[in-house]
C-alpha cells in the first residue's frame, strides 16, 4: 500500500489591513494557522490556494519589488517551519521573484521544511502578464516518498494539455491551486472532475472560502476545494466556506476498467496513455491562428 493523507486547505478569502504590507502580514498569519490545523490532523501533504502571499493586495512588478521583495522567502521560511513541525509536505503558491524573474509560482517544501523546487505557472492571465508576471515553460513532476505529484495553477485548468502533460510526466496526483470564482458550482464541478477522469489521476483543486455567515453570490470565491478520485468521484469537499478537505488515498489502488480496449479488467491509466496517437496531434502544437485543412 502507498497511502497518503491529502489536505486541500481552503483558506479564508478575506484579509485584515489596509495596506499591502498589512494584508501581507495577514496572509502569513492565516496560511500558518491553517496549515498547522492540517498538520494536527496528520496530513502527509497540504496545499493552499493560488498566490497565498498576495490575497487582497494590489500587485504589480514595480510595487512588488519595492514593498514585498522578500515575500516568497518569508513564506518559505514560515511555512517551512510548519512543514517541519508536522513532518508533512507543503505546497505554497506565491507571487515571487525567482532568479530575478517575477513569477506566479507554487513552492514545494519537504517534510523537513526544506525547499525542493517550484512550478511556474505556464498560462498566466493577460492581467498578470501586464503586471509583469513571466510564464513558465515546462511541466515538472516531483517524486516524493509516497509517489509522484504534479502542480498546475488556475488558468492552466483552461487547457486540457496542462494535466495531460503532467500525467505523461508521471504525475499520480495533480494539485491545482486557483482563485477562480463567480462561474458557479456546476462549471467548477465539471472543470475539476474531468482531468481526473481522462488522465486516471487524483486531482486536487484548492481555492478560498467566502466569509462565514454570508451568502455566496457571483463574484465571490467559489470554494469547493476537494480531492477527486481517478474515476471522477469527489472523495471530500470543503464546500463554500473556509475549511480543510482531507482524506487518505492508496496510490496502489488505480482506476480499473472492465473490457476497456482489452478483454477483462485492466488498469485504465497505462492503457490509455499507451493507446495515444501523438503522430496525429499536430494541431495541438501548431502556431496560434493557423488552421490545418
Amino acid at each position: 500500500m502507498r497511502t497518503v493523507k491529502i489536505a486541500a486547505v481552503q483558506l479564508p478569502g478575506y484579509r485584515d489591513g489596509e495596506t499591502n504590507a498589512e494584508k501581507h502580514a495577514s496572509n502569513i498569519r492565516i496560511a500558518e494557522e491553517w496549515l498547522k490545523k492540517a498538520g494536527q490532523r496528520g496530513a502527509d501533504i497540504a496545499c493552499v490556494g493560488e498566490i497565498c502571499n498576495s490575497i487582497g493586495q494590489q500587485i504589480t512588478l514595480a510595487n512588488f519589488r519595492h514593498e514585498l521583495q522578500g515575500s516568497a522567502e518569508t513564506f518559505k521560511e514560515v511555512l517551512g517551519a510548519v512543514a517541519k513541525e508536522y513532518h508533512m509536505y507543503v505546497i505554497a503558491p506565491v507571487f515571487g521573484i525567482f532568479d530575478g524573474v517575477f513569477r506566479n509560482a507554487a513552492m514545494l517544501l519537504d517534510r523537513n521544511g526544506d525547499y525542493i523546487d517550484s512550478y511556474f505557472k505556464v498560462h498566466p492571465t493577460r492581467g498578470e502578464m501586464a503586471n509583469g508576471v513571466v510564464a513558465g515553460g515546462n511541466w515538472p513532476t516531483f517524486n516524493l516518498d509516497f509517489g509522484t505529484i504534479g502542480i498546475q495553477i488556475c488558468h492552466d485548468a483552461s487547457f486540457v494539455e496542462s494535466s495531460r502533460c503532467l500525467a505523461l510526466n508521471g504525475a499520480e496526483i495533480i494539485f491545482s491551486p486557483h482563485v477562480m470564482h463567480g462561474w458557479g458550482g456546476e462549471y467548477m464541478n465539471i472543470l475539476f472532475r474531468a482531468p481526473a477522469i481522462y488522465n486516471g489521476v487524483y486531482f486536487v483543486p484548492v481555492s478560498y472560502g467566502c466569509p462565514p455567515g454570508t451568502a455566496w453570490r457571483p463574484g465571490m470565491m467559489v470554494g469547493y476545494s476537494s480531492v477527486v478520485g481517478p474515476d471522477g468521484l469527489i472523495l471530500v469537499n470543503a464546500g463554500r466556506y473556509p475549511g480543510i478537505a482531507m482524506t487518505e488515498i492508496d496510490l496502489d489502488q488505480p482506476r480499473i476498467l472492465h473490457d476497456f480496449t482489452y478483454d477483462g479488467e485492466r488498469e485504465y491509466k497505462s492503457d490509455m496513455l499507451n493507446d495515444r496517437r501523438p503522430d496525429t496531434y499536430t494541431a495541438i502544437t501548431r502556431p496560434n491562428g493557423q488552421v490545418d485543412n
